[in-house]
């Protein structure tokens, strides 16, 4: 009598589904927080809380660019890549479930080069926002990456290694 053989799926495999996902959480959260932190250099200028910051999130860079007087073009790329890394490590995540619901081979290298992608994407996204920033400092406050920046940046790292990794062991 023959014998099916029925692959076991692997628990590594649902743990880093459930990490990609809370990567994925992450990256969303970080959208919806300043993209852009307002630092005040002379606190006394200006009547704001003790540690002087106010910030800008992806919804509110049109405010931004008006009340600074910034490159809208700028404005809309960074726009661009904190959209562009939760779009990709959405995928990622969805291209994950697939691959553990369904085994298909090619399918696992398709995850792998997407979660690479993906975590270049959010190195991308933290090092773009930090370069641009640079240019503009203005004579009493300076513009710095916020916290919705690294989390959408982090999320997509996390989130795009944890699906790679997770592909590597069947």
């Amino acid at each position: 009598m023959a014998k099916s053989k029925k692959k076991k799926k692997s628990a590594l495999g649902y743990i880093m589904l459930a990490v990609v996902l809370i990567f994925a959480i992450l990256a969303v959260v970080g959208i919806f927080l300043n993209w852009i932190s307002v630092e005040t250099i002379i606190d006394d200028v200006l009547d704001r809380d003790p540690d002087g910051s106010e910030g800008f999130t992806l919804a509110t860079f049109d405010t931004m660019a008006e009340e600074y007087g910034l490159d809208t073009e700028v404005i809309q790329s960074l726009r661009a890549v904190g959209y562009l890394a939760v779009a990709a490590v959405a995928v990622v995540f969805v291209a994950y479930v697939v691959k553990q619901l369904f085994s298909i081979g090619l399918f696992r290298v398709i995850v792998i080069i997407a979660g690479i992608a993906t975590a270049a994407i959010g190195v991308a996204a933290i090092v773009y926002t930090s370069v641009q920033t640079q240019d503009w400092d203005i004579m009493i406050a300076r513009l710095v990456p916020g916290i919705g920046c690294y989390l959408t940046g982090i999320g997509a790292i996390g989130g795009g290694l944890a699906a790679a990794i997770g592909c590597f062991k069947k």
